[in-house]
């Protein structure tokens, strides 16, 4: 797929991140993390699935994920962008994937690109910022298996509505910070969740930021392509603060 709509959504992100800032009495926060994320679980094709690990062969892979959040007196809102690409070799010889027989190794792909925005209300007390909310997250995922038979390709692209939880605190008389976030949702068979614990160390607008990341995604949608996959690992990056 191609990878000016990774640029084309950072910009966004930015433009959006400058937008709020014009608001009165808005925190503005912009950020970008590298994270390890290691895929586990299922893809599907047409009634053909693999093992992302032990079919696909794919294994942690460093993806960038970007954000921008803008806080009034008493809302935040948010966005966030996420790529996922992995890469690796059939390592089986027998299989079906998108109605055809993989019958030889072969090459195989996946990418999703996640597309996140909401608004959360904010009850600050001393040194705690507790937040509930609702949003929305796209998720654009491509799988593709290339063999000398060919290459078949299945994509879905899907909008599901989630709740959001966060809690941050801000140790005093200390330059550090910690948080955890959640969004998800569940319903008709399919589910979605993305959660995030991380530290921060503050030096003045800059902050360097460390944690976990967990995303499970579990669709059985209209499209050709299910997935059943979670991504997990570490990440760290860099976040500004106006």
């Amino acid at each position: 797929m191609p990878r000016i709509r990774t640029i084309s959504t950072a910009g966004a992100l930015l433009l959006s991140a400058g937008s709020a800032h014009a608001l009165p009495l808005a925190d503005v926060e912009i950020g970008a993390r590298y994270w390890q994320a290691d895929p586990s679980g299922d893809v599907t094709y047409d009634g053909g699935g693999f093992d992302v690990e032990d079919d696909l062969d794919f294994d942690k892979e460093g993806t960038p994920n970007l954000y921008a959040r803008a806080a009034i007196p008493f809302v935040t809102l948010d966005a966030e962008y996420t790529d996922l690409s992995y890469d690796g070799e059939i390592q089986r010889s027998v299989g079906q994937w998108g109605g055809q027989d993989i019958v030889a190794n072969g090459s195989s792909s996946f990418d999703a690109r996640l597309l996140h925005a909401g608004a959360m209300f904010s009850l600050p007390v001393p040194f705690v910022d507790i937040g509930l909310g609702l949003g929305a997250t796209n998720v654009d995922a491509e799988a593709e298996l290339q063999t000398d038979a060919g290459k078949e390709t299945g994509s879905a692209n899907f909008t599901m509505p989630v709740a959001k939880a966060e809690v941050r605190v801000d140790l005093p008389a200390l330059p550090l910070n910690a948080g955890v976030r959640a969004n998800g949702i569940g319903y008709d068979g399919d589910s979605f969740r993305d959660v995030t614990a991380e530290v921060g160390f503050e030096m003045g607008l800059l902050q360097v930021r460390a944690g976990y990341r967990q995303i499970a995604v579990d669709y059985d949608g209209g499209d050709d392509l299910k997935v059943d996959s979670d991504f997990s690992g570490p990440f760290a990056g860099l976040h500004l603060a106006f």
